[in-house]
């Protein structure tokens, strides 16, 4: 079964890699041209992998590209893997070959952008990741795979990233043997059930600090790295914040009394009021510009 790969991000490198060593016939690998990849926090460069296998790797900028869509068809794939591509494939594409995406959600819930962010801002306990069948529309195809997995409390984007990755290369190691036999599933999508994820703005990485403690948490969650940090600004500086722990105890009294946004501690922890309580901001950059008495607040 001739395959061929692309792929751009850290997902993308797992599932390759889980792929070489599963024995998978990859006969080209496709991922994004250097000059693009600053575009994914989360890029992965997937020459090594395939350099180590003997398998060709060719830097694309688009897949729907009559350029890119001649030399797939030069390959002669039985399947093509596209995992970790943000681009929707076209029909000139999907008549190539059965092509196989991933989604990081539990199809058909969260179709659409960001879905890890989401889930955790939103404070879900359980999302998922499915492989699936691609046609034209977004994350529309029928479902080949699917697994659930559970969100804890203090989980965020890297924590869920690793736990995607690892249900990757399980989901590769028994996709793999039914492509090959022809056994593999097709399950329609039930659209009744379908809901959508709009994609994260800057406008989205703000901070309210009149929210409540758990909604800031979540937002701060959410946005940790790979992606691009929550937002607060001191005086006419932004502040990344990267981290945060919910706290363990209720605000002392006299803190009640302070304005959302007021840093109440900068030792041994930082500590903010928030609108019912407070948070402890555990990474911020730049880092030790934060004191006790700070009024922190949103874009001017």
């Amino acid at each position: 079964m001739r395959i061929v790969f692309v792929g751009t991000v850290q997902f993308s490198r797992e599932c390759l890699e889980e792929t070489l060593a599963a024995g998978g016939d990859v006969v080209a690998v496709l991922t994004l041209a250097p000059e693009r990849a600053g575009f994914h926090g989360d890029y992965a460069d997937l020459e090594p992998a395939a350099t180590a296998h003997g398998v060709p790797v060719h830097r694309v900028g688009n897949v729907n590209d009559p350029e890119t869509i001649a030399l797939i068809r030069s390959l002669e794939p039985d399947v093509i893997l596209v995992l970790g591509w943000s681009q929707l494939l076209g029909p000139e594409l999907l008549s190539l070959a059965p092509c196989i995406g991933s989604h990081p959600a539990l199809l058909p819930r969260d179709r659409g952008r960001h879905p890890l962010t989401w889930a955790l801002v939103d404070g879900l306990e359980e999302s998922g990741l499915t492989f699936l069948w691609l046609d034209e529309g977004p994350d529309s195809g029928d479902i080949l795979w699917q697994r659930a997995f559970p969100i804890d409390a203090e989980d965020d984007a890297a924590a869920l990233y690793e736990k995607i990755d690892r249900l990757g290369r399980e989901a590769i190691r028994e996709i793999l043997p039914r492509l090959e036999d022809g056994s593999a599933p097709r399950l329609p999508q039930d659209e009744a059930l379908a809901t959508y994820r709009r994609k994260r703005t800057d406008e989205d990485r703000w901070i309210d600090w009149n929210a409540p403690t758990a909604v800031i948490h979540n937002l701060v969650r959410g946005l940790a790295r790979p992606y691009v940090g929550a937002l607060t600004r001191r005086g006419g500086q932004d502040v990344l914040v990267w981290r945060a722990r919910l706290p363990g105890e209720a605000a002392p009294a006299a803190a009640k009394a302070a304005a959302p946004g007021t840093v109440l501690a900068d030792a041994p922890e930082l500590e903010v009021r928030t609108g019912d309580g407070h948070l402890t901001l555990l990474e911020v950059e730049p880092a030790g510009l934060l004191r006790a008495g700070d009024l922190l607040g949103g874009p001017a």
